[in-house]
Formats: structure tokens, sequence, C-alpha cells
């Protein structure tokens, strides 16, 4: 039996697709995913403002700033960075070229975005290859001031890549569906 996604929940009832338990799962999965994804920034986010918070408290009210604040939040907000990146690609809040695309068909509308979400799946992929290449070619020096591998510098780049190609392959498996992903946002 069929039934109705999650994602065609704003679409008109007439309009509404309806789709298989399956991919019901596999839409509502990727749904939790970005909202974790959405915590797990917002989380360090707040810790890079308390770590910088400390940075200044120490530098102009100690006159001993912590050494460690600075690196810890330059790591951090890669984190946050490829983490915030790959659900704006799920939620389509990347940069677009709509001007162009209205103009066209339906048809030539899902080929444009098609093809746009397959050039995010092959440039997810080389920043993860490009990550992993660089975490491994680091991993045996340390951060100064902050006792972990300058690796982990690298890590989110390469977690970050597979998670924007894997949200980008699910805007497409949602337009060949006819399936609008409904943001984490929401």
């Amino acid at each position: 039996m069929a039934v109705q996604t999650e994602a065609a929940a704003s679409l008109p009832p007439a309009a509404a697709p309806y789709v298989s338990k399956a991919w019901d799962a596999y839409f509502r999965f990727n749904g939790w995913l970005s909202k974790q994804c959405l915590r797990v920034a917002v989380v360090g986010l707040c810790t890079i403002l308390v770590a910088v918070l400390m940075q200044i408290f120490g530098r102009y009210v100690l006159n001993d700033s912590p050494t460690w604040t600075e690196i810890f939040a330059l790591v951090l907000i890669l984190y946050v960075t490829c983490l915030a990146a790959a659900v704006g690609v799920r939620d389509q809040r990347h940069i677009g070229m709509e001007s162009i695309v209205i103009f066209l068909g339906e048809k030539g509308r899902k080929r444009v975005e098609i093809f746009v979400f397959l050039s995010m799946i092959t440039f997810g992929m080389a920043m993860s290859y490009g990550g992993a290449i660089l975490a491994m070619g680091v991993w045996d020096y340390m951060n100064p001031g902050l006792p972990i591998s300058q690796g982990w510098s690298y890590v989110p780049l390469f977690g970050g890549g597979l998670l924007i190609s894997y949200f980008a392959a699910e805007q497409i498996i949602a337009r060949l569906l006819n399936v609008r992903v409904v943001p984490s946002w929401h």
C-alpha cells in the first residue's frame, strides 16, 4: 500500500504524490539525519562562542589568555560549516540559478535541477576524497596549543563531502519520484 510522504504534505491534496513505505522511511530518515546535523552545528556554534569569550576574558581581564581556545574555535568552525553546508544542500538553501530555470518548462527544469544535484554529488565526493587525503597526510602531527592531531581539522571535509553527496542524491530521487523534500527548518 502506498503512503503519502511527509515531503508531499505541503502540496495541494490533488497534486500530492504517493510513494511506497520504503521511500517514505528513506525521506523521514534523511529528515531526522539533517535535523541531527543542525543540532550538532548549533551546539558547535555555541561552543565556539564560549571558547572565544574565554579567550577575550583571559586576554583582557586576566592578562593571561588561554592558548588552546583559538585553535579549538578554528577546528570547530570547520565542523559547523561542513554540517551546515550539507543541510543547506538538503534544504535547497544553496546558491541557485533560479532566474534562468523558471523560464524552462517542467521537463527542462527537472533536467537542470538533476544536473545541478549531480554536480553537487561530484563536488561532495571530491571534497570527501581531498579531506581524507589531507587528514591521513597530517594525522601524525599535533596541533600547536591543542593536544589533538592536525588530521581532525580535515575530518569535517571528508564527512561534509559525504553528507553533501548523500543529500544531493536524495534530491535527485525526490525529483524522479515527483516528491518535495521537507526542509529541516520547518
